[in-house]
């Protein structure tokens, strides 16, 4: 998770004039950079790799929840009954 560092709180018109500049900031710190308008948290720029370590967590996250709401659904089947299953299909 980051911290935001409030150097990279930055106002929309100054990354619009200084793209390459914060560019450049992101994929050497890796730290998320606030866009503000009219003093207003407007977006966050990410570096590509951040995006996507983050949207591989939030998966593994969603599969997570999946599998205990399924677990106190009792729709969950145990190890056994899963390799048996696997047998069945591979003979």
């Amino acid at each position: 998770m980051y911290v935001i560092n409030l150097k990279y709180i930055i106002p929309l018109t100054d990354f619009r004039n200084n793209v390459k500049k914060y560019l450049h900031e992101l994929s050497v710190h890796k730290q998320p950079i606030v866009l503000t308008q009219n003093g207003k948290s407007a977006a966050v720029i990410l570096d590509a790799a951040s995006y996507q370590q983050m949207q591989d967590q939030m998966e593994f996250m969603r599969k997570v929840a999946t599998g205990l709401q399924e677990q106190r659904e009792d729709r969950s089947v145990g190890l056994e009954q899963v390799s048996n299953d696997i047998d069945l299909i591979l003979s």
